[in-house]
Protein backbone atom coordinates (compact mmCIF):
# COMPACT_ATOMS: atom_id res chain seq x y z
CA UNK A 1 0.00 0.00 0.00
CA UNK A 2 1.36 3.69 -0.66
CA UNK A 3 1.92 6.42 1.87
CA UNK A 4 -0.98 7.81 2.32
CA UNK A 5 -0.87 11.59 4.22
CA UNK A 6 -2.99 12.16 7.00
CA UNK A 7 -2.38 15.26 7.92
CA UNK A 8 -2.14 18.60 6.54
CA UNK A 9 0.13 19.38 3.75
CA UNK A 10 0.91 22.35 1.72
CA UNK A 11 -0.87 25.54 2.13
CA UNK A 12 0.40 27.35 5.15
CA UNK A 13 0.15 27.01 9.05
CA UNK A 14 -0.72 29.61 10.84
CA UNK A 15 -0.05 30.44 14.78
CA UNK A 16 -3.16 31.18 16.40
CA UNK A 17 -5.12 32.70 20.07
CA UNK A 18 -8.45 31.20 20.45
CA UNK A 19 -9.20 32.00 23.76
CA UNK A 20 -8.10 35.42 25.13
CA UNK A 21 -9.31 38.45 27.18
CA UNK A 22 -9.22 42.54 26.61
CA UNK A 23 -9.93 44.79 28.68
CA UNK A 24 -13.21 44.99 27.07
CA UNK A 25 -13.78 42.10 29.82
CA UNK A 26 -11.49 40.82 32.38
CA UNK A 27 -7.72 40.41 30.81
CA UNK A 28 -5.48 43.35 31.09
CA UNK A 29 -4.72 45.10 27.73
CA UNK A 30 -6.32 46.99 25.60
CA UNK A 31 -7.54 45.32 22.00
CA UNK A 32 -4.82 47.51 20.26
CA UNK A 33 -2.12 46.21 22.89
CA UNK A 34 -3.44 42.79 23.09
CA UNK A 35 -2.86 42.30 19.65
CA UNK A 36 0.81 43.84 19.22
CA UNK A 37 1.87 41.82 22.13
CA UNK A 38 0.84 38.64 20.44
CA UNK A 39 2.22 40.05 16.85
CA UNK A 40 5.26 40.63 19.12
CA UNK A 41 5.21 36.63 20.07
CA UNK A 42 5.02 35.54 16.54
CA UNK A 43 1.19 34.65 16.47
CA UNK A 44 -0.73 34.63 12.78
CA UNK A 45 -4.08 34.86 14.18
CA UNK A 46 -5.99 36.39 17.24
CA UNK A 47 -9.32 35.59 18.39
CA UNK A 48 -10.33 37.97 21.27
CA UNK A 49 -13.02 36.17 23.36
CA UNK A 50 -13.75 38.87 26.07
CA UNK A 51 -17.06 37.29 28.06
CA UNK A 52 -20.55 38.10 26.34
CA UNK A 53 -18.79 41.37 24.61
CA UNK A 54 -18.14 41.37 21.02
CA UNK A 55 -14.73 42.82 20.68
CA UNK A 56 -13.99 43.58 16.92
CA UNK A 57 -10.65 44.80 16.03
CA UNK A 58 -9.64 44.82 12.10
CA UNK A 59 -7.23 42.30 10.70
CA UNK A 60 -3.66 44.18 10.53
CA UNK A 61 -1.16 43.38 8.06
CA UNK A 62 0.44 40.96 10.48
CA UNK A 63 -2.47 39.58 12.00
CA UNK A 64 -5.94 38.33 10.88
CA UNK A 65 -8.62 38.56 13.51
CA UNK A 66 -11.24 36.33 14.18
CA UNK A 67 -15.03 38.28 15.59
CA UNK A 68 -15.19 35.84 18.84
CA UNK A 69 -16.66 35.59 22.45
CA UNK A 70 -16.44 33.01 25.34
CA UNK A 71 -20.51 32.12 26.05
CA UNK A 72 -22.20 30.11 28.98
CA UNK A 73 -24.67 27.39 28.42
CA UNK A 74 -26.65 25.56 31.47
CA UNK A 75 -26.11 21.95 32.51
CA UNK A 76 -28.39 19.33 32.55
CA UNK A 77 -26.31 17.52 35.04
CA UNK A 78 -24.68 20.53 37.09
CA UNK A 79 -22.26 19.01 40.13
CA UNK A 80 -22.51 22.05 42.33
CA UNK A 81 -25.28 25.05 42.64
CA UNK A 82 -25.36 27.74 39.74
CA UNK A 83 -22.76 25.61 37.49
CA UNK A 84 -22.56 26.48 34.19
CA UNK A 85 -20.22 25.76 30.87
CA UNK A 86 -18.79 27.93 28.35
CA UNK A 87 -17.70 28.16 24.58
CA UNK A 88 -15.76 29.71 22.66
CA UNK A 89 -17.90 31.27 19.36
CA UNK A 90 -15.80 32.23 16.35
CA UNK A 91 -17.14 34.04 13.29
CA UNK A 92 -20.34 35.44 14.67
CA UNK A 93 -21.38 38.61 13.87
CA UNK A 94 -24.01 40.11 16.75
CA UNK A 95 -24.55 38.44 20.37
CA UNK A 96 -28.17 37.74 22.01
CA UNK A 97 -29.57 39.92 24.63
CA UNK A 98 -31.42 37.41 26.49
CA UNK A 99 -30.00 33.32 25.27
CA UNK A 100 -32.57 32.02 27.26
CA UNK A 101 -30.56 30.51 29.61
CA UNK A 102 -31.59 30.45 34.03
CA UNK A 103 -31.29 33.70 35.09
CA UNK A 104 -29.57 31.96 38.24
CA UNK A 105 -26.66 31.17 36.30
CA UNK A 106 -26.15 34.49 34.96
CA UNK A 107 -23.92 36.85 36.96
CA UNK A 108 -21.74 40.16 36.73
CA UNK A 109 -18.93 41.00 38.69
CA UNK A 110 -18.06 44.90 38.41
CA UNK A 111 -14.86 44.39 40.04
CA UNK A 112 -13.56 42.41 37.83
CA UNK A 113 -15.32 43.56 34.49
CA UNK A 114 -16.46 39.94 33.35
CA UNK A 115 -20.18 38.97 32.54
CA UNK A 116 -21.67 35.44 32.31
CA UNK A 117 -25.43 34.47 30.60
CA UNK A 118 -26.42 31.12 29.56
CA UNK A 119 -28.21 29.49 26.97
CA UNK A 120 -30.83 26.93 27.94
CA UNK A 121 -28.44 24.80 27.04
CA UNK A 122 -25.36 22.98 24.97
CA UNK A 123 -27.57 21.95 21.73
CA UNK A 124 -29.19 25.43 21.99
CA UNK A 125 -26.62 27.17 21.94
CA UNK A 126 -24.69 25.35 18.61
CA UNK A 127 -28.39 26.23 17.12
CA UNK A 128 -27.66 29.69 17.50
CA UNK A 129 -23.69 29.55 16.46
CA UNK A 130 -25.31 27.91 13.35
CA UNK A 131 -27.37 30.68 12.61
CA UNK A 132 -24.54 32.88 13.00
CA UNK A 133 -22.40 30.42 10.40
CA UNK A 134 -20.04 30.66 13.17
CA UNK A 135 -18.27 27.85 14.85
CA UNK A 136 -17.95 26.13 17.97
CA UNK A 137 -15.75 24.70 20.74
CA UNK A 138 -16.82 23.85 24.91
CA UNK A 139 -13.95 25.20 26.82
CA UNK A 140 -12.02 23.89 29.80
CA UNK A 141 -14.35 21.22 30.49
CA UNK A 142 -12.00 19.78 33.09
CA UNK A 143 -11.33 23.39 34.40
CA UNK A 144 -15.60 24.05 34.75
CA UNK A 145 -15.79 20.16 35.91
CA UNK A 146 -18.07 19.05 32.82
CA UNK A 147 -20.32 15.86 32.86
CA UNK A 148 -19.66 14.01 30.14
CA UNK A 149 -22.69 13.03 29.94
CA UNK A 150 -23.47 16.58 28.71
CA UNK A 151 -21.39 16.68 26.28
CA UNK A 152 -22.58 13.08 25.02
CA UNK A 153 -26.41 14.33 24.72
CA UNK A 154 -25.58 17.74 23.05
CA UNK A 155 -24.80 17.91 19.47
CA UNK A 156 -23.25 21.14 17.12
CA UNK A 157 -20.17 21.70 18.64
CA UNK A 158 -16.82 21.03 16.15
CA UNK A 159 -15.03 19.80 19.39
CA UNK A 160 -13.54 21.05 22.53
CA UNK A 161 -10.61 23.23 24.15
CA UNK A 162 -8.60 19.94 24.92
CA UNK A 163 -5.65 22.00 26.41
CA UNK A 164 -5.88 25.75 28.50
CA UNK A 165 -2.93 26.95 29.64
CA UNK A 166 -4.20 29.23 32.31
CA UNK A 167 -6.22 26.93 33.91
CA UNK A 168 -2.71 24.40 34.05
CA UNK A 169 -0.79 27.14 35.33
CA UNK A 170 -3.28 28.28 37.94
CA UNK A 171 -4.92 24.85 39.65
CA UNK A 172 -3.50 22.30 37.00
CA UNK A 173 -6.71 21.31 35.57
CA UNK A 174 -5.82 22.53 32.12
CA UNK A 175 -5.63 19.50 29.92
CA UNK A 176 -9.07 17.63 29.04
CA UNK A 177 -7.69 15.16 27.02
CA UNK A 178 -9.96 12.57 29.17
CA UNK A 179 -13.18 13.89 28.25
CA UNK A 180 -11.89 14.14 24.25
CA UNK A 181 -11.17 10.55 24.71
CA UNK A 182 -14.44 9.34 26.29
CA UNK A 183 -16.10 11.52 23.25
CA UNK A 184 -13.88 9.90 20.73
CA UNK A 185 -14.46 6.19 22.44
CA UNK A 186 -18.48 6.53 22.24
CA UNK A 187 -18.21 6.95 18.27
CA UNK A 188 -18.36 11.30 18.22
CA UNK A 189 -15.63 12.76 16.53
CA UNK A 190 -14.93 16.24 18.14
CA UNK A 191 -12.01 18.37 16.84
CA UNK A 192 -9.55 19.62 19.72
CA UNK A 193 -7.82 23.37 20.02
CA UNK A 194 -4.85 24.64 22.47
CA UNK A 195 -5.14 27.62 24.07
CA UNK A 196 -3.13 30.21 27.00
CA UNK A 197 -6.51 31.67 27.83
CA UNK A 198 -4.62 35.16 28.37
CA UNK A 199 -6.09 37.53 31.44
CA UNK A 200 -2.39 38.67 32.78
CA UNK A 201 -0.01 38.58 29.97
CA UNK A 202 3.42 38.58 31.63
CA UNK A 203 1.90 35.52 33.02
CA UNK A 204 -0.01 33.27 30.23
CA UNK A 205 0.06 34.90 27.03
CA UNK A 206 1.63 32.28 24.52
CA UNK A 207 1.03 29.42 27.23
CA UNK A 208 0.02 27.12 24.53
CA UNK A 209 -1.72 27.77 20.99
CA UNK A 210 -3.16 26.14 17.97
CA UNK A 211 -1.65 25.47 14.57
CA UNK A 212 -3.88 25.73 11.88
CA UNK A 213 -3.37 25.01 7.70
CA UNK A 214 -4.53 27.31 5.12
CA UNK A 215 -4.65 27.88 1.12
CA UNK A 216 -4.85 31.69 2.04
CA UNK A 217 -4.72 34.14 4.70
CA UNK A 218 -7.73 35.09 5.33
CA UNK A 219 -10.09 35.06 7.60
CA UNK A 220 -12.62 32.33 6.22
CA UNK A 221 -9.54 30.24 5.69
CA UNK A 222 -8.85 30.10 9.24
CA UNK A 223 -12.72 29.37 10.12
CA UNK A 224 -12.52 26.77 7.45
CA UNK A 225 -9.90 25.28 9.03
CA UNK A 226 -11.31 24.98 12.63
CA UNK A 227 -14.51 23.45 11.37
CA UNK A 228 -12.27 20.63 9.11
CA UNK A 229 -9.86 20.03 11.33
CA UNK A 230 -7.03 20.98 9.04
CA UNK A 231 -4.89 22.14 12.50
CA UNK A 232 -2.92 20.47 15.79
CA UNK A 233 -2.25 21.91 18.93
CA UNK A 234 0.80 22.63 21.30
CA UNK A 235 2.24 24.09 24.20
CA UNK A 236 5.64 22.89 23.35
CA UNK A 237 6.67 20.71 20.63
CA UNK A 238 5.87 21.12 16.52
CA UNK A 239 4.37 18.11 14.14
CA UNK A 240 5.64 18.14 10.70
CA UNK A 241 4.12 15.22 9.28
CA UNK A 242 1.77 12.55 9.61
CA UNK A 243 1.56 9.52 7.15
CA UNK A 244 -0.31 6.16 7.00
CA UNK A 245 1.67 3.19 5.57
CA UNK A 246 -0.77 0.00 5.63
CA UNK A 247 -1.87 -0.02 9.69
CA UNK A 248 1.67 1.73 10.07
CA UNK A 249 1.59 5.01 11.10
CA UNK A 250 4.90 7.23 10.71
CA UNK A 251 5.27 10.70 12.57
CA UNK A 252 8.08 13.61 11.75
CA UNK A 253 8.20 15.83 15.02
CA UNK A 254 10.58 18.80 16.57
CA UNK A 255 12.78 16.83 18.55
CA UNK A 256 10.65 14.63 21.03
CA UNK A 257 11.55 12.21 24.08
CA UNK A 258 8.12 9.93 22.92
CA UNK A 259 5.28 10.12 20.36
CA UNK A 260 2.34 8.04 21.30
CA UNK A 261 -0.48 6.73 19.48
CA UNK A 262 -3.62 7.12 21.34
CA UNK A 263 -6.64 4.68 20.92
CA UNK A 264 -10.08 3.54 23.18
CA UNK A 265 -9.40 1.35 26.22
CA UNK A 266 -5.98 0.11 26.81
CA UNK A 267 -4.99 0.27 23.46
CA UNK A 268 -2.72 2.62 21.95
CA UNK A 269 1.45 2.37 21.79
CA UNK A 270 4.23 4.56 21.94
CA UNK A 271 7.98 4.74 21.38
CA UNK A 272 10.37 6.77 23.58
CA UNK A 273 13.84 7.00 24.01
CA UNK A 274 15.82 6.70 27.43
CA UNK A 275 16.09 3.79 30.02
CA UNK A 276 13.49 1.94 29.27
CA UNK A 277 12.38 3.31 26.50
CA UNK A 278 9.41 1.84 24.94
CA UNK A 279 9.70 0.69 21.12
CA UNK A 280 6.26 -0.29 19.71
CA UNK A 281 7.63 0.56 16.20
CA UNK A 282 11.22 1.79 15.30
CA UNK A 283 12.90 5.35 15.60
CA UNK A 284 13.42 6.63 11.81
CA UNK A 285 15.53 9.74 12.54
CA UNK A 286 16.64 11.69 15.86
CA UNK A 287 18.31 14.83 16.60
CA UNK A 288 22.06 15.30 17.10
CA UNK A 289 21.16 15.16 20.93
CA UNK A 290 19.50 11.81 20.57
CA UNK A 291 15.88 13.12 20.35
CA UNK A 292 13.23 11.63 18.30
CA UNK A 293 12.00 13.49 15.11
CA UNK A 294 11.06 10.78 12.74
CA UNK A 295 9.10 7.43 14.35
CA UNK A 296 7.47 4.63 12.48
CA UNK A 297 4.35 3.35 15.26
CA UNK A 298 2.81 -0.67 14.65
CA UNK A 299 -0.60 -0.40 16.20
CA UNK A 300 -0.95 -3.08 18.35
CA UNK A 301 -5.17 -2.91 17.86
CA UNK A 302 -5.73 -2.42 14.10
CA UNK A 303 -9.97 -2.40 14.54
CA UNK A 304 -9.51 0.88 16.71
CA UNK A 305 -12.38 2.75 16.91
CA UNK A 306 -10.12 6.16 17.01
CA UNK A 307 -6.67 7.42 16.54
CA UNK A 308 -5.20 10.20 17.47
CA UNK A 309 -1.42 11.25 17.57
CA UNK A 310 0.28 13.20 20.96
CA UNK A 311 4.40 14.40 20.80
CA UNK A 312 6.35 14.73 23.69
CA UNK A 313 9.36 17.03 24.28
CA UNK A 314 12.60 16.47 26.65
CA UNK A 315 10.35 19.00 28.78
CA UNK A 316 7.17 17.22 29.36
CA UNK A 317 5.50 19.72 26.53
CA UNK A 318 2.88 18.42 24.40
CA UNK A 319 1.34 18.55 20.98
CA UNK A 320 -2.00 16.76 20.15
CA UNK A 321 -3.10 16.16 16.28
CA UNK A 322 -6.90 15.67 15.73
CA UNK A 323 -8.44 12.62 15.17
CA UNK A 324 -6.82 11.15 12.21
Amino acid sequence: MSDEQVFPVGGEWLKCALHTHSTVSDGTLSPPHLLKSYAEAGFDVVAITDHWRLTQVPSTERLITLPAAELGFDLKYPAYPTQSGEFLVYGISDLPEDPGGDRANWKFNAEENWEARTFPDITTAMNWTTSQGAVAYIAHPYWNELSIDDLLESEGFAGIEVFNGSAEAECGRGDSSTWWDVLLRKGRRPLGIGTDDQHYPLFELGLAWTMVNVAERTQTAVLDALRTGAAYFSHGPSIHEIVRDGDAIEVSCSPARSVILHMEQEYGVSVSIGRGGRCNGRILATSPDGLITRVRIEPNHPDSIYRRISVVDARGQRAWSNPL
